[in-house]
C-alpha cells in the first residue's frame, strides 16, 4: 500500500522553541504514527466493494445448489455492510483526522470488518450441511482465500481489524470441511489452517513495514520543516546583515566625507590663511587619513556584499587597456614616492571586454597598489593586459618585490591577512586587496592566480573568460558613418 501520498497529522507534535532543531528520534510521537495507520484504513472504498463483488460471484455459482432465500439474505447483509463501510469512508474523507479521533475511527472499522468476516464465516454452513457439488465446495475456500490476501494490503494498518477479519472469515470453510468429517475434507481443513497461519504471519510483517514507512516519512517531513525554518532564519539574518551593512556604510561615509571636505578646505585655505604652515600639513594629513579610511570601509563593504551574494555587476563594454593606463597614472605618485618604477604594457589599439568598468579598475588598482607596497625601492612593477590565443583576456601584474612562499599564497587570499607584513613597509594596508580582487574576478566569471617565490617577486594573473571578449564599440559620426570610439592614450 502506498503511504507516500498521505499527509501527516498537524496535531500531536511536541512544542519546540522557534528555530530549535528537533531530534529525529523523538520528533514523531506514537500518537501521530497511530493516526497515520488509521488514515490508511480509510484510504479507499475498494476493499469494501471487493467484498461485495466476490460475494455476488459466489452467490451466482451457488445459485440452484443452496437455498435461494439464504443466498439472497446473505448477499443483502453483505451489501448492507459494504454500504456502511462506504459511508464511513465518505465521512472520514469529509473531515480532518486528529490523534484524538483515531481510536474512534479504528473501532468503527473493526466493527464493520468483524461483521463482514462473520458473513464469510456463514459461507461454511452449506459445506457443513453436505452434498454440494465439488465446484461449489471448491469456490468457497478460494473466495475466502482471496479476501484474506486482500486484507493483508487493506487492513494490516490495524492489527486488531486484520486479525479479527482473517480469523473469523477463515473459520467458515475450515469448520465446514471439518464438519463433513471424511479424510479428504479434514485434509482440506488442515490446509486451510496452514494458509490462515501464513496469512497472519504475512500480515504481521506487513504491519511492521507500514509502521516503519510511516515513521520514516513523518521523520523526514519533520526534518524538512526544520530545514525550512533554519533556512528562513538564515535568510532573515542575511537580510538584516545586508541592511545593517548598508546603514553602516551610510553612517560611516557621511561623516568621513565631511571630515575629508573640511580638511581639504583648510589645506586650500579657502577662507583665508591659516597662519602657521604646519596647520596645512595637519589638514592634508587629516584629508589623506580620511580618504584612506573611506577606501578601506568601501573595500570591507564590497567584500561583505560579495560574500552575501548581493554584489552585482553594472556591465558595459570596457577598454581594459585604457583602464590599465588610467590606474597607472593614479598610482604613479605612490610608486615614485616609494622609489618603484611603474610601467604599463597594453595593446595600442585597445583591449575591449564586457564587464563592470568600476570593478575592473578596482582590480587593477588593488593589485598594482599591493605590488608597489611590497616592492623595495629600486624595484619594478609592470601592469599589463592582453588577449590570449584561447580568446581569454589576461590582466597581469608583475613585481620584483619580496615575494611569497608558495605555501603562504592561500593565506594571502584570506581577508585581513598579510603574510608579508613583517617585511613590508609600515604603511601596509589592511589585507583586503587580494581577497577583494579575487572575488571581483570571480564575479566576472574569471580566476585570479598568484605565482611567487620568496625574494624573487610575484606575478598575479586575472584571466577573464573568452565569452567576455568584445569588439570595439562604434558610434555614428555627424555624416552618418560609424567611428570607433578611442580611449585616451599616454
Amino acid at each position: 500500500m502506498n503511504t507516500s501520498s498521505m499527509h501527516s497529522d498537524p496535531q500531536g507534535t511536541s512544542e519546540l522553541p522557534a528555530g530549535a532543531p528537533r531530534d529525529r528520534r523523538t520528533s514523531v510521537s506514537e500518537a501521530q504514527i497511530y493516526a497515520e495507520r488509521i488514515r490508511l484504513l480509510y484510504q479507499s472504498p475498494v476493499p469494501a466493494l471487493a467484498n461485495l463483488a466476490v460475494g455476488s460471484l459466489l452467490v451466482v455459482v451457488a445459485w440452484g445448489h443452496v437455498s435461494e432465500i439464504l443466498l439472497v439474505g446473505w448477499l443483502f447483509a453483505m451489501a448492507a455492510v459494504t454500504a456502511v463501510r462506504v459511508v464511513l469512508w465518505k465521512a472520514f474523507a469529509a473531515r480532518p483526522l486528529t490523534t484524538a479521533d483515531a481510536a474512534l475511527w479504528e473501532r468503527r472499522i473493526v466493527v464493520s470488518v468483524t461483521v463482514s468476516g462473520s458473513l464469510w464465516l456463514l459461507s461454511g454452513l452449506p459445506i457443513a450441511l453436505g452434498h454440494l457439488p465439488v465446484h461449489v465446495e471448491g469456490i468457497v475456500p478460494v473466495s475466502v482465500a482471496g479476501m484474506l490476501a486482500g486484507a493483508i494490503f487493506a487492513l494490516t494498518p490495524s492489527d486488531r481489524a486484520f486479525r479479527l477479519y482473517a480469523i473469523i472469515a477463515a473459520l467458515g470453510p475450515i469448520l465446514g470441511f471439518l464438519a463433513v468429517g471424511d479424510r479428504l475434507h479434514v485434509a482440506v481443513a488442515g490446509m486451510g489452517c496452514v494458509y490462515l497461519l501464513v496469512v497472519l504471519l504475512w500480515g504481521r510483517d506487513a504491519s511492521r513495514t507500514i509502521e516503519s514507512a510511516i515513521r520514516l516519512r513523518l521523520e523526514n517531513q519533520a526534518l524538512v520543516q526544520d530545514l525550512a525554518a533554519v533556512r528562513e532564519g538564515a535568510e532573515m539574518a542575511e537580510r538584516l546583515k545586508r541592511e545593517s551593512f548598508a546603514n553602516l556604510g551610510h553612517e560611516l561615509r557621511t561623516p568621513l566625507n565631511a571630515i575629508i571636505g573640511f580638511a581639504q578646505s583648510l589645506d586650500a585655505e579657502l577662507w583665508g590663511p591659516l597662519g602657521s604652515p604646519r596647520y596645512r600639513d595637519y589638514a592634508k594629513a587629516i584629508a589623506d587619513s580620511g580618504q584612506h579610511l573611506y577606501v578601506l570601509i568601501q573595500d570591507i563593504l564590497d567584500l561583505s556584499r560579495h560574500d552575501a551574494g548581493v554584489l552585482e555587476l553594472d556591465e558595459t563594454t570596457v577598454d581594459l587597456a585604457a583602464a590599465v593606463q588610467t590606474c597607472r597614472k593614479m598610482l604613479s605618485g605612490s610608486a615614485a614616492a616609494n622609489g618603484v618604477s611603474l610601467t604599463a604594457r597594453v595593446p595600442d589599439q585597445g583591449l575591449w571586454v564586457t564587464g563592470d568598468s568600476t570593478k575592473l579598475r578596482q582590480i587593477v588598482i588593488n593589485l598594482a597598489a599591493n605590488a608597489i607596497r611590497f616592492t623595495p625601492a629600486g624595484g619594478r612593477v609592470t601592469v599589463g593586459a592582453c588577449r590570449l590565443d584561447s580568446g581569454e583576456t589576461e590582466l597581469r601584474v608583475e613585481d620584483t618585490g619580496i615575494g611569497l612562499n608558495p605555501e603562504d599564497i592561500p593565506r594571502a587570499l584570506e581577508p585581513f591577512v598579510q603574510v608579508s607584513r613583517d617585511q613590508a613597509r609600515g604603511t601596509g594596508g589592511a589585507g583586503l586587496g587580494l581577497p577583494l580582487s579575487q572575488r571581483l574576478a570571480a564575479l566576472h566569471g574569471g580566476v585570479l592566480e598568484i605565482h611567487s617565490q620568496r625574494g624573487t617577486g610575484t606575478v598575479v594573473r586575472v584571466v577573464l573568460p573568452a565569452g567576455r571578449a568584445a569588439e570595439q564599440p562604434r558610434r555614428p559620426s555627424p555624416n552618418g558613418s560609424d567611428l570607433g570610439t578611442q580611449a585616451p592614450r599616454k
